[in-house]
């Protein structure tokens, strides 16, 4: 069986007591069916009318088992038709043993509503007429008396359950940890919790039947009262979270007016919260001083990259205010080719937890592309939550200033390159020239020696 059946059957055992007692001690064969024609509930008394176990009905949908096959459409339109409303309705018709043999039933057919007024099954008790006489079929049926005794066993049921309610009622409401009262239209107590005692000190049965403001007086004029007189007074629900100077405490009190003049009047003491939450404002104080200290822009992004928290220099650097980007991304303030590569770095992070350092260009608002240096890291609280932590380096003039110098690089190395194919090719002049001083001298001398030689041998000759 479904849960959703199991819980259809668990609810008819609520409203109606079909216990297997009960419906195992009917002669008469039991079916319960779904509004979409499923069996979940049938009796042995069903089983031996129809020669089907329980495991072979349970669960079984239209056309049932003991429907004869030649009259399938007939009987799946008349139960289309028995289902369309609320239905009381006894008629007569034929079903089939598993054996095959035929044998004419009186049904009894029903719908059951909840407590909400819909209908949630229909309940059908078979009678076999083989052989009975049918004057007596003109008789109020016995199964129409059994449904009439379990209307009254829900009355009965409903009663209990009332009666339970009300018990657990007081129990919900002595552990709850609001202060709970009621007052009638005289403003006189009619009902006090036992943590309304415990935050107001006096004994519940004490205040019952007492005037509120004849036990309170000193609550006169106070913004407790005034809110308890406009909530009376308009008959719409009131609030007032405060100091309660009487007590030295913080209460929050919510006052909701009763349509026959009386107040239902909840209250709880916050003082300790109230301690807490001035000692949080003051550190958040101290918090948003410290990072809007810090030269560079600080964020802090929730796992859907919305930003929660930023400092005064992000602010600066995207030309905005605080309230206009808490829970934004600003994804749709950048280039769509800037807002991809920022959000992909966030679910990286998220998602690893490693630290990611990166090179980006931004784009504000139409305004100069810059470049920027963004810091990422992960964080992880108590209760699981993951944050971006990031931080924001402009490094646009240092990016100018490489691409500057990067120039400049490339300019002196082409001046260098220049000035060093000019020196290599005096170089090359020089050494030409100097091989052809070389060659000279070379033969300057040869011919000296020459010379000298010839002159050597005219002396000779002339000796001679």
């Amino acid at each position: 069986m479904s849960d959703t059946n199991t819980k259809l059957v668990e609810q008819l055992q609520h409203l109606y007591g079909f216990s297997d007692n009960f419906i195992e001690s009917l002669q008469d064969g039991l079916i319960i069916i779904t509004p979409k024609g499923e069996i979940v509930l049938m009796n042995d008394a069903l089983c031996r009318l129809t020669g089907y176990d329980k495991t072979e009905l349970a669960g079984a949908l239209l056309p049932f088992p003991f429907w004869p096959p030649e009259l399938h459409d007939d009987y799946k339109s008349l139960f289309k038709e028995l289902s369309k409303e609320h239905v009381k309705r006894e008629f007569k018709v034929i079903y089939m043993h598993k054996n095959g043999k035929r044998f004419p039933v009186t049904v009894f057919f029903a719908s059951i509503k909840n407590n909400q007024d819909k209908v949630i099954a229909y309940i059908g008790f078979i009678q076999n007429i083989e052989g009975v006489d049918y004057k007596t079929l003109n008789n109020p049926s016995d199964n129409q008396e059994v449904f009439t005794i379990l209307n009254y066993r829900k009355k009965y049921l409903d009663l209990v359950l009332e009666r339970k309610i009300n018990q657990q009622l007081q129990i919900t409401l002595n552990n709850i940890s609001d202060g709970f009262v009621t007052l009638d239209e005289d403003l006189c107590y009619t009902y006090i919790n036992d943590k309304a005692i415990e935050l107001i000190g006096k004994k519940g049965v004490d205040l019952i039947g007492e005037n509120i403001w004849k036990a309170f007086p000193e609550i006169i004029g106070h913004p407790f009262y005034k809110t308890c007189c406009k909530a009376i007074e308009t008959q719409t629900t009131q609030y007032f979270r405060g100091h309660f100077k009487p007590y030295e405490k913080w209460y929050d009190c919510r006052f909701y007016p009763t349509a026959k003049g009386g107040i239902t009047i909840y209250f709880l003491d916050i003082s300790e919260q109230e301690k807490t939450e001035e000692l949080l404002s003051e550190s958040k104080n101290d918090l948003n001083a410290i990072i809007n200290n810090i030269g560079d822009p600080l964020f802090v992004k929730d796992d859907q990259s919305c930003l929660i928290l930023v400092n005064d220099a992000f602010c600066k650097m995207f030309e905005t205010n605080r309230e206009f980007v808490i829970g934004k991304t600003l994804a749709e303030d950048v280039t769509e080719q800037e807002r991809e590569v920022f959000l992909k770095v966030d679910k990286e992070v998220l998602k690893t937890g490693i630290e990611n350092i990166s090179e980006e260009t931004l784009t504000v608002k139409n305004s100069k592309t810059r470049t920027i240096s963004t810091r990422k890291t992960r964080y992880v609280d108590t209760n699981g939550s993951k944050f971006i932590i990031g931080t924001i380096r402009d490094i646009t003039n240092r990016k100018k200033s490489e691409v500057e110098l990067d120039l400049y690089r490339h300019q002196l190395e082409e001046l260098v390159n220049s000035r060093t194919e000019e020196i290599n090719i005096k170089n090359a002049e020089l050494q030409r020239m100097n091989k052809l001083f070389i060659g000279r001298e070379l033969k300057m001398k040869e011919l000296k020696n020459r010379i000298g030689k010839l002159k050597e041998e005219n002396d000779n000759l002339t000796k001679q």
